[in-house]
C-alpha cells in the first residue's frame, strides 16, 4: 500500500509539473486553459488519491474524498468561467499569432 501511494503522490505531482510548462509555453489563454485544467485536476486527484491510499480507507479518510468530488465537479466550471470571461472581453480564439493575452 505504501508503494502505490508514493507512486500515486509522484505521478500527480509530474502531471501538476508537466502542466506548468505547458501553461508557460502555450500561445493563448483558451490552449493555457486546457492545459491547466487538465493537469490541475488530474494531478490533485492523483495527490489526494495517493493519500487516501496512505491513510488506509478509514473514517477520517472521507474528508479526502469528499476534497476529490469537489476537485472534480469545481475545476472544470472554474475554467469554463475563465475561458467565458475572455472571450466576452473581446480575447478571440485564433489570436495565435500575437500570443493571446
Amino acid at each position: 500500500m505504501t508503494i502505490l501511494s508514493y507512486v500515486l503522490i509522484a505521478t500527480g505531482l509530474l502531471v501538476t509539473i508537466i502542466g506548468s510548462f505547458g501553461i508557460a509555453n502555450l500561445p493563448n489563454i483558451y490552449a493555457r486553459l486546457q492545459a491547466s485544467g487538465a493537469a490541475d485536476t488530474s494531478g490533485f486527484v492523483l495527490v489526494l488519491l495517493g493519500f487516501l491510499v496512505y491513510g488506509g480507507f478509514e473514517y477520517s479518510d472521507v474528508f479526502l474524498g469528499l476534497l476529490i468530488i469537489f476537485v472534480f465537479i469545481t475545476g472544470p466550471i472554474i475554467n469554463h468561467a475563465i475561458s467565458k470571461a475572455a472571450f466576452l472581453s473581446g480575447i478571440s480564439p485564433a489570436d495565435d499569432e500575437e500570443g493571446g493575452n
